[in-house]
């Protein structure tokens, strides 16, 4: 059992040696539905006969108390599980690996609660894929990750620069800047217009002037007059549920928080 590779290692140390680290349950469900290879898992006494039921034999099961998987984990934990799996890939875009659907593509979003927070909200809101512009945090590092709720495991991500531009226009797509500038209109006058690529820029000053000007499109959440933003988290996740339209199968619930 790897026990010290759980333990005060930075995200650049995982991405290293290839792996990271799914924390909780549903980011290990997520690690197991996207077919990663899991090398070890650590739980809580109460939780050892699911997990070792589910490993199948195809990885360790280390049962430890709470107080030592806090230890492990470096914070209180509440999640019962950890587990250290293989990385996968993030391909880099081109014309022939495009998600089909809507997009959202992230430039320069260095706060990885942020970055996991827009990934979450857009597999929520039926964003197709996610495309990572430069200067992104690692999507698949602890914080993100968990922040995520492992959605980064399951939904397509793609790297993404200035040149995806042209082939994502040839696949139909439109692509829309969250800028605040004077040409920018408010979502809702360009809902409805088809697959749309939402491009979100960095939470202190926004997208490179080059990338939201080569965009088809400004668009911003409209706001009271004495205040002058909104958190890129909360500001994506307002564009996406009215950009990218309607989302729910007939028998889908709403949303607990």
């Amino acid at each position: 059992m790897e026990l010290e590779l759980f333990r005060g290692l930075r995200d650049r140390e995982y991405l290293s040696r290839g792996l990271i680290v799914a924390e909780g349950r549903l980011v290990v469900e997520k690690a197991l539905e996207a077919g990663l290879r899991i090398r070890s898992l650590v739980c809580v006494p109460s939780a050892r006969g699911e997990w070792e039921s589910r490993s199948e034999g195809r990885f360790e099961v280390r049962v430890l108390p709470r107080t030592e998987i806090e230890q492990l984990a470096g914070f209180p934990f509440h999640r019962g599980v950890l587990a250290l799996a293989e990385r996968p890939d993030i391909p880099g875009l081109s014309y022939g690996n495009i998600p089909p659907g809507n997009l959202l593509w992230l430039w320069n979003v260095t706060d990885p609660d942020n970055l996991g927070t827009l990934i979450r909200s857009a597999a929520a809101l039926g964003a197709a894929g996610i495309l990572l512009g430069p200067g992104c945090a690692d999507p698949l590092g602890r914080k993100a990750l968990r922040t995520s709720m492992g959605n980064a495991l399951v939904r397509p991500l793609r790297r993404a620069e200035l040149d995806a531009i042209p082939p994502l226009r040839r696949s139909g797509l439109r692509l829309l800047a969250a800028a605040l500038t004077p040409d920018a209109r408010p979502p809702e006058s360009l809902a409805g217009g088809g697959p749309s690529v939402l491009v979100l820029g960095n939470e202190g000053w926004g997208l490179p002037a080059e990338v939201s000007e080569a965009c088809d499109d400004r668009v911003a959440v409209p706001m009271a007059r004495d205040v002058d933003s909104l958190n890129v988290g909360a500001a994506g996740a307002i564009l996406m549920y009215i950009l990218f339209g309607p989302r729910r199968p007939p028998d889908a619930r709403p949303s607990s928080g």
